[in-house]
C-alpha cells in the first residue's frame, strides 16, 4: 500500500518549486485592499485565522502575517487559536525555522475581506486557505467539510461510518469539499482509496459539536510512525440563529 500511495501523491523537488512558482504568481495578481475610508472602517471588524502546520518534510517553520511575526518555533501537528490580523490583502510569508538564514518557504498575498474567520493548513507543496461558513446550522447541528492536506494519497472517499454520511467523494490533494450540515454528536470517520477502497485511516470519536463548522483535514504520510495518517478538526462556532440560540 505504502508504495502504491507514495507514487500516487509525493510530488518531486521541480513539482514543488513549479507548484509553488504558480502560487506566488497567482497571489501577487489577486486584489488586494484599497486605504480607503471604507477599508479604514472594515479595521475595527475583527477579522481572524487559525493555523495548521501539516506538513510531515518541511520541519520547524516562522508563520508571518502582514510582515508582523504571529508564529514561532512552529512545529508539525501544531494548530495556533485565532490569531487576529488586519484585513484587505494579508500578506503571509512562511520561513524555515532553522539556525543561521531562515529562507521564506511560502511568500503569497491573499484577498481577506472582515469579519471572516480563515483557516490556513500547510502542507507539503501548498498552503491551503479557507473560510469557516459560521451560517446558522438547522436544528443545532453541525457544518463539516473536508480538506484533502497529504500529498502522499490520492483521491478519496470520506464518510462517516455506520451512518449512511458521505463527506467526500473522489476528493484529490489540495482539494477542499462542499460544506453539509449533520446532526450534532460524535462520529467514525473511515477515509478510503477512491479507485481501490482500500482503508487509508479511520478515526474514531470525532466529536462535532452542536452550533459549530469544522474543516476536518486529512494529514499525514502511510506507514510513517512520527506523521501518521490522521484526520484534524479545525473548529470554529455558528452564529445566532434569528429566533434561535445564540451560538457565538
Amino acid at each position: 500500500m505504502q508504495n502504491e500511495l507514495r507514487r500516487s501523491g509525493i510530488l518531486g523537488r521541480r513539482g514543488f518549486a513549479l507548484v509553488l512558482a504558480t502560487l506566488m504568481v497567482a497571489a501577487l495578481l489577486a486584489p488586494i485592499g484599497l486605504h480607503s475610508a471604507a477599508a479604514q472602517d472594515e479595521l475595527s471588524i475583527q477579522t481572524r485565522v487559525m493555523v495548521l502546520h501539516a506538513s510531515p518534510d518541511l520541519g520547524k517553520v516562522e508563520v508571518f502575517i502582514n510582515n508582523e511575526e504571529v508564529l514561532d518555533e512552529f512545529e508539525y501537528g501544531d494548530q495556533s487559536d485565532f490569531i487576529d490580523f488586519e484585513p484587505g490583502g494579508a500578506r503571509l510569508t512562511i520561513t524555515a525555522d532553522r539556525a543561521g538564514f531562515n529562507y521564506a518557504v511560502f511568500d503569497v498575498v491573499y484577498p481577506t475581506p472582515a469579519g471572516n474567520d480563515y483557516y490556513v493548513v500547510i502542507t507539503d507543496a501548498l498552503v491551503l486557505g479557507g473560510v469557516f461558513d459560521r451560517s446558522p446550522v438547522p436544528d443545532g447541528g453541525a457544518r463539516v467539510q473536508i480538506v484533502q492536506g497529504s500529498v502522499a494519497l490520492p483521491a478519496v472517499n470520506v464518510e462517516a461510518t455506520g451512518q449512511n454520511i458521505s463527506f467526500a467523494t473522489q476528493l484529490a490533494y489540495g482539494r477542499t469539499s462542499e460544506s453539509q450540515g449533520v446532526p450534532a454528536g460524535t462520529y467514525d470517520i473511515a477515509v478510503t482509496l477512491a479507485d481501490t477502497g482500500e482503508t487509508a485511516v479511520t478515526q474514531s470519536g470525532v466529536a462535532l459539536d452542536g452550533n459549530s463548522s469544522n474543516a476536518l483535514v486529512i494529514m499525514g504520510q502511510p506507514n510513517d510512525d512520527d506523521h501518521p495518517l490522521e484526520v484534524r478538526a479545525l473548529v470554529d462556532t455558528t452564529t445566532e440563529q434569528d429566533g434561535g440560540t445564540p451560538t457565538s
